[in-house]
């Protein structure tokens, strides 16, 4: 191979692209890691219950043993002994990421570097970018998906420093629904790191964006109404994440899609960071051992539950508030958690079903999308 040469290329340096890459550099394998972005900043923050360790653990800002969710019926409490709903932190992470990647001199990062075209040659596949080609023996193509999904979480969140302590830092709002701006499920969410300072997000489950100006407006709405006093907007996070079965980029043969265009999001949530994380294991793992990586993060029967979930709020937005809050009111504890983060426990999946009214779920298990 020349100079330029490598074994594994990924295209894309954002979460996907970074934790593959950990792995596989602390694996010694020679590693090229494309991503157009000049810098990394304190972006987002990545939010979810722990349910299986990764290499980001001491990524985590925050971490909490209470949530809640406010529907039609009222607030829901609930919480637990085991689980805990952890924050993780952009910028932590890609400090972290970037150290160790670094720590391994087969591994190389090339920032400002966007990714042509990609095409499979008599050795391995040819790679174009915007700093010449390359060649490697393996793609993982972890960029972001310019596919767009019949169906989508679409939100905009400011972390904020308030003049008054308006926030419970022990407990985060998850969902407390409101009025539809949006022609699906609308609700804000809370993640709060002290007593004046949190991320306030609104967010709508919707199979449109309702767009920046009304986000904008919403969300200086909710953040009126805490009567903080003075506010100082710390960052900004503003995005979309896809909500459909089966959504991915289109497949090269031989190509492995990761990250959201692989198929990483929850469907039924947008959950996205500790699928991810179980994505990388898995796709690391076939490499590793000279295998063909088929990262599969769900079975039949919870891609059918998701359809369905799906199909009924889409549907049926209006019953969507209702039955958001049904699940975390009748959910027995902790199932509903671990079901939402990835779980194929049979006792989890039949908490979930036997949470959710019969009639509409049959109506939709019984209609093909």
């Amino acid at each position: 191979m020349s100079s330029t040469d490598t074994d594994i290329a990924i295209l894309g340096g954002g979460c996907a692209g970074l934790s593959i890459a950990v792995r596989l550099a602390a694996a010694g394998r020679n590693i090229r890691i494309i991503e157009p972005r000049k810098t990394y900043t304190d972006d987002r923050a990545w939010s979810f219950w722990r349910t299986r360790p990764d290499p980001f653990e001491d990524c985590v800002r925050a971490s909490w043993t209470k949530w809640d969710v406010t529907g039609p019926g009222g607030l829901v409490q609930r919480g637990s002994d085991t689980l805990r709903y952890q924050s993780v932190a952009a910028g932590a992470f890609y400090d972290k990421a970037l150290s160790l990647i670094a720590d391994k001199k087969a591994a190389t990062l090339s920032l400002g570097t966007t990714a042509g075209s990609i095409s499979k040659v008599a050795q391995g596949w040819q790679i174009d970018t915007s700093d010449g080609g390359f060649r490697a023996n393996h793609v993982i193509d972890a960029r972001t998906a310019q596919t767009k999904p019949t169906y989508g979480q679409f939100f905009l969140g400011r972390e904020i420093q308030t003049e008054r302590p308006v926030f419970d830092p022990d407990r985060v709002h998850l969902m407390a629904f409101r009025k539809a701006r949006s022609s699906g499920v609308d609700f804000v969410y809370t993640l709060p790191y002290a007593r004046d300072r949190a991320l306030v997000e609104v967010t709508s489950f919707a199979p449109t964006n309702p767009g920046h100006d009304v986000f904008a407006a919403w969300l200086d709405f909710e953040i009126d109404i805490l009567n903080p006093g003075q506010v100082t907007v710390l960052r900004q996070e503003e995005g979309a994440l896809p909500m459909q079965t089966g959504f991915a980029v289109p497949h090269q043969g031989g190509v492995v899609n990761m990250g959201l265009g692989g198929g990483a999001a929850r469907p039924s949530t947008g959950y996205a960071f500790a699928r991810i994380q179980a994505q990388a294991d898995q796709v690391a793992q076939a490499l590793l051992a000279g295998q063909p990586p088929r990262p599969q993060l769900d079975r039949a029967f919870t891609t059918f539950m998701d359809r369905v979930f799906l199909q009924v709020i889409q549907t049926m937005p209006d019953r969507g508030p209702a039955l958001f809050e049904g699940l975390f009111r009748k959910a027995t504890p902790d199932r509903l958690e671990r079901f939402l983060s990835g779980s194929v426990h049979p006792v989890d999946r039949l908490s979930v079903m036997t949470s959710l009214p019969t009639l509409p779920f049959l109506r939709a298990a019984m209609t093909r999308s």
